[in-house]
């Protein structure tokens, strides 16, 4: 995959990651900022979505053979108060290698997650129509 598919297809990824939070929360957050950090000891804050897109291409990406395979991206509304987003990358310790079908099933090295503020109690993430709902927005493929 060539270095500007990989941007685009970071951006699209960003832009399931929060439509993956809307279907868990059943609401927008069309009019939320993005803030982004790797999980590591020593964080460094990445804002707008611009930037992040270039911050996960820039640590994911070694050449057009050589994608870091699994990457967690786990997105949290760290305060209720505040129309903000946070997403926490970690990407995994396996070897580049060509881009392909991840760990989800998906194309690509992206595994989607939910963390503090998102979820809508009364969003039964149990429920096969639920389950349905992310297969068809392509969202879980199993």
């Amino acid at each position: 995959m060539s270095f500007e598919d990989f941007i685009e297809f970071v951006d699209k990824s960003i832009g399931e990651l929060l439509l993956y939070a809307e279907v868990h929360a059943n609401k927008s957050f069309s009019n939320h900022e993005l803030i982004f950090e790797w999980m590591s000891h020593d964080p460094t804050f990445i804002y707008g979505r611009e930037n992040i897109v270039y911050e996960i291409t820039d640590k994911v990406f070694v050449n057009e053979q050589e994608i870091y395979p699994c990457v967690d991206l786990v997105i949290e509304k760290p305060d209720s108060g505040v129309s903000l987003l946070k997403i926490i990358g970690k990407r995994a310790g396996y070897a580049p290698r060509p881009f392909t079908i991840g760990w989800s099933n998906r194309p690509g090295p992206f595994i989607y997650g939910i963390g503090n503020g998102i979820k809508n109690p009364l969003v039964d993430t149990q429920d096969p129509q639920f389950q349905k709902r992310l297969r068809e927005l392509g969202l879980i493929h199993y």
